[in-house]
């Protein structure tokens, strides 16, 4: 155990003259390859890191470009909404009108009708007296009056009513 704590200058020499060697062999095969692969992954790290900063800053630069957009878009959308509201609101407005002009139309022309339906109601309530007038005068005065004068009569006392100068029994 006492020879391995001991040195001797031979070993000692030996060692470092291999050593030497070995560095010397390493370094012209093996060192400057195992340097340029060191180097160039160091390389490729860099350029990985750059790499991925740029693609960083982009996404960022693209991100607040789409939040502007959707800003933008919200505003056009809000002012749509509120235009097609405005809109709807005077379609609604211009459907009542319509409504309520036709609905007062329909109104008029229902009145005109009732209007136009009891004239030729009382027109007919005329015709139907005059004839159960002449009816009584012809039956009253029996074979004096002739059937030719009685026409005629009845269309003097028409006109006559229908002119105005004889007044009705209603109004």
């Amino acid at each position: 155990m006492e020879a391995l704590i001991k040195p001797e200058l031979g070993l000692i020499f030996w060692t470092v003259l291999i050593f030497v060697i070995l560095v010397f062999i390493l370094a012209k095969t093996v060192w400057k390859p195992l340097l340029s692969a060191v180097e160039a992954r160091e390389e490729k790290i860099k350029a990985d890191i750059e790499a991925a900063k740029k693609a960083r800053d982009e996404a960022q630069i693209v991100k607040n470009e789409i939040e502007e957009r959707l800003k933008k878009l919200s505003g056009e959308i809000s002012e749509k909404i509120s235009l097609a509201s405005r809109e709807a609101a005077l379609e609604r407005e211009k459907i009542i009108e319509k409504a309520s002009a036709q609905a007062q139309l329909m109104l008029e022309n229902a009145k005109k009708e009732i209007q136009s339906q009891q004239l030729e109601v009382s027109r007919q309530l005329e015709k139907k007296v005059l004839e159960i007038a002449l009816l009584a005068s012809e039956k009253a005065l029996g074979s004096v009056i002739d059937k030719e004068i009685n026409a005629q009569l009845s269309d003097v006392l028409a006109k006559e009513i229908a002119s105005g100068r004889i007044k009705k029994v209603n109004g």
